[in-house]
């Protein structure tokens, strides 16, 4: 969705600056609806566990030492790094693949347009097809999670791969096998939040979910651009010498531009630009593998981690119900108590007070 609403967003206004202007109106809509609407319960009720909080330094040492933590949050910052790199360079590789069948001048909006609505359609496929797969293989196979993601992303390699090389002569194709390629890869979003939430304790969530985020994105889809860019950069340079924008010959339409971040396409260089950012891309595909390792290795620990947690639970809860026990024993101790000294106050069934009284008639 973020595809088109900034690419037409642009298109409509006549400037690419307004294609990220309308993110903040989204961002505070979301800060609304979870100030106003979003409840946040307290941490562990779902288990009803009665866990005592530690310090953040306890939370993070902690962390660091649960495998099945550690290793899906690497498995889940492949993923991110691949996301990152698609959505930045996709949509310019296409349009650069689409420029050196053509030789003429491509709508950067147009496959923008196109490029999202797949994105979004693969989302919409992939993470709710995810999540099912997940609930239903784990009732028979403890390690399905992880290993729905760990061979998402592995089957995910060969669509992403073709794409890769089907956009240098069919688009359509192309288009095709990256659908196909981003419904795997979008397997794993609802299943790497949900083994986040089981193999750590309920007081250690919210800092595992935020260490996660930050790690996944900050290693993942903040650096995947740039790398991926400056691998392309730098092959091309390999390839040719340096050329002076200045001794192209406009007249003769050498050089086209093109909306992609007030880049240009110059037909002179088109299939060294293309093949460049198609050799940086296949970074992707070797990181998508590694990803897809480490979801294996969690698979390895994850049933181990999980019962660890089962058990924390437990006993948390286990020692809640004793103590519940053991203040109700002493409410109604101290009842009896109250009433036997009651009863002591009494003669013959009646109260002292009353006897009194009528001894004294």
């Amino acid at each position: 969705m973020g595809y088109i609403v900034g690419s037409q967003t642009a298109k409509l206004i006549g400037s690419w600056h307004w294609g990220l202007r309308v993110t903040p109106i989204a961002g505070a809509l979301a800060v609304l609806l979870i100030l106003f609407v979003t409840e946040d319960p307290p941490r562990g009720e779902s288990e009803g566990a009665h866990l005592v909080p530690t310090s953040w330094w306890a939370d993070i040492k902690s962390l660091c030492k649960n495998k099945s933590f550690i290793m899906s949050t690497f498995g889940s910052t492949a993923v991110a790094f691949v996301a990152g790199a698609l959505a930045w360079w996709g949509p310019k590789f296409i349009t650069l693949g689409l420029a050196a069948q053509k030789q003429e001048d491509v709508s950067m909006d147009e496959v923008s347009y196109i490029f999202g609505l797949i994105a979004m359609l693969a989302g919409l496929v992939g993470v709710p097809l995810g999540s099912f797969l997940g609930q239903k293989l784990r009732l028979t196979y403890p390690r399905a999670d992880p290993l729905v993601c760990g061979a998402g992303l592995l089957l995910s390699t060969p669509f992403l791969l073709a794409g890769l090389i089907t956009a240098g002569f069919n688009t359509t194709a192309c288009f095709c096998v990256i659908f196909f390629g981003q419904v795997l890869l979008n397997l794993n979003w609802s299943i790497v939040a949900d083994m986040c939430l089981y193999v750590v304790i309920p007081t250690r969530r919210s800092t595992a979910e935020a260490f996660q985020i930050l790690l996944s994105h900050a290693l993942g889809d903040a650096g995947s651009p740039y790398i991926i860019g400056q691998v392309s950069e730098i092959l091309k340079k390999s390839w040719a010498p340096a050329v002076d924008d200045f001794d192209v010959d406009l007249a003769d339409h050498n050089v086209h531009n093109v909306s992609c971040s007030g880049s240009t396409i110059n037909f002179n260089t088109v299939q060294d630009d293309f093949k460049a950012l198609q050799y940086s891309l296949f970074i992707s595909v070797i990181v998508e593998v590694l990803g897809a390792f480490f979801f294996f290795i969690t698979a390895w620990y994850i049933i181990d981690d999980k019962a660890r947690v089962d058990r924390a639970v437990a006993d948390a809860l286990a020692i809640a119900n004793n103590l519940a026990a053991a203040a109700q024993t002493n409410d109604s101790e101290n009842a009896s108590h109250s009433e036997s000294q009651s009863e002591s106050q009494r003669v013959d069934g009646q109260p002292v007070a009353y006897v009194n009284h009528a001894m004294e008639e």
